[in-house]
């Protein structure tokens, strides 16, 4: 059997209302979010930086990757040369395939050196991009630990909201439809204490003095309403 309804469970309602919100603030705005949200920031920060980095370096990159297949191609065809020496070849075709492989050894240490040359060149700015990729790895465990941490903290903020939006819907079934309608219509037009208990002559709603005819009036109205603020006075 339900309990009688009174107007001082306006109170409670209102303070299962405040609790519910909390969570659902601490859910989006709390200390490890606000943590995580910074680190992501940081973290695109850095990863839109080594994009910028990588973009004024595309030159770079081309001539590297072009020295880089110069010096591939060039170490297989000494090692086929080699081969090659290893048979059995007539005194032309032995002065031949060495004359080759010195124009291949040759090829491959000035493209060896070319490559140096060009990382020299470019160096300041392949370590701007060494120095981001590395704050970025050391970011990434941060970022799992806390979004782990989050997902634990949401868990057990979800069973807290569960359990005042228990309590909330136990507590309404002793509401008349009427104050349900009061409370809600209350809230949608922004009220921030909906009821309190009267503090001697002041409305605990909104703290504003009242004469003894306001009083009077709001303890014989229906919803006992003060006239400030529309909270309900108890």
């Amino acid at each position: 059997m339900n309990e009688p309804f009174l107007l001082s469970n306006l109170i409670e309602l209102q303070e299962l209302d405040n609790e519910i919100f909390k969570l659902i603030s601490q859910k989006s705005e709390g200390d490890t979010v606000v943590k995580l949200k910074s680190l992501e920031l940081e973290f695109k920060k850095l990863q839109k930086n080594k994009q910028n980095y990588e973009q004024d370096l595309q030159l770079y990159f081309d001539a590297k990757d072009h020295i880089e297949k110069n010096i591939i191609e060039s170490k297989l065809k000494i090692d086929t040369i080699n081969e090659k020496l290893g048979s059995n070849l007539d005194a032309s075709e032995l002065q031949n395939y060495n004359l080759q492989k010195q124009n291949f050894e040759k090829n491959l240490l000035d493209y060896e050196k070319s490559l140096i040359e060009l990382n020299e060149e470019n160096e300041e700015e392949l370590s701007n991009i060494n120095k981001t990729n590395q704050s970025l790895e050391e970011l990434k465990p941060n970022l799992i630990n806390l979004s782990k941490t989050l997902q634990t903290e949401w868990k057990d903020i979800d069973l807290g909201i569960g359990k005042y939006e228990n309590e909330k819907k136990l507590l309404l079934t002793s509401f008349p439809k009427e104050i349900i309608d009061l409370y809600d219509d209350l809230k949608s037009k922004g009220v921030e204490v909906i009821a309190a208990y009267k503090r001697e002559n002041q409305c605990g709603c909104c703290g504003v003095e009242l004469t003894s005819n306001e009083i009077y009036e709001i303890t014989n109205s229906n919803f006992q309403q003060c006239p400030y603020c529309m909270g309900v006075v108890i």
